[in-house]
């Protein structure tokens, strides 16, 4: 699954593209920030993943530009309670003092709450990394009580919170070089082959978004309508 959104775009994690990605996670830029800092070896990556690849944990490459450039995440989702624990990374050093990060976890945050109906997101970060923590807050994040002082913080966010704090994020987005508008989302043939495909637009029939559906050799593509 493909997501377009905002001028970059979102593209489900599969296993072709897990060594790579445990390539940037063992990175020393990428690993100082994370919660877990061991080294993850390749028999790892690949049990990590059988656990995260199902319907409970969605893990996107975030693609700018046509490069991919870091990974985002809502995992741990607790449908009955609408809630998840999100995450985001950037790989390349230059981008991470960009808007980069910040049109990226708009992004995942508006698919979190539009499409997947989440209403509550936590986020584990670091106490050593003031970047995220900015990042968290300047989105609408609050730190958890009794998180003061711990290596580890517990941040949450509500979906009202989120877009009230946001809304001049979306507005600056445009001038700033990052188109913002409609949602394209393409599903292939491994994704209904899996059942992935038929979970995910089940979702967008009852999501409050409104799509129109198109199909062209293999790909159905569904193209929001704003109109």
């Amino acid at each position: 699954m493909i997501i377009e959104s905002n001028g970059i775009t979102i593209e489900r994690l599969r296993e072709k593209d897990i060594e790579m990605v445990r390539k940037w996670r063992n990175s020393k830029f990428v690993k100082q920030f994370m919660i877990h800092q061991e080294t993850i070896t390749i028999e790892m990556q690949k049990e990590w993943f059988k656990s995260v690849d199902n319907f409970n944990n969605f893990y996107f490459l975030i693609i700018y530009k046509g490069k991919k450039v870091g990974l985002g995440n809502v995992k741990n989702i607790d449908w009955e309670k609408k809630e998840g624990e999100a995450g985001i990374f950037i790989t390349k050093q230059r981008l991470v003092g960009s808007i980069l990060p910040i049109v990226g976890s708009l992004t995942l945050s508006d698919i979190v709450y539009k499409l997947l109906r989440l209403t509550r997101i936590t986020a584990q970060i670091r106490q050593d990394n003031p970047r995220a923590k900015k990042l968290s807050k300047l989105t609408g994040s609050q730190l958890a009580e009794g998180q003061e002082g711990k290596e580890t913080q517990l941040y949450y966010i509500t979906k009202e919170a989120f877009y009230k704090a946001t809304k001049k994020f979306f507005a600056l987005m445009a001038p700033l070089g990052f188109s913002t508008g409609k949602m394209n989302i393409h599903f292939d043939k491994y994704d209904f082959n899996t059942g992935f495909a038929d979970k995910f637009i089940k979702l967008l029939d009852e999501s409050e978004l409104r799509f129109k559906r198109t199909e062209e050799e293999g790909i159905v593509v569904y193209k929001e309508i704003t109109d």
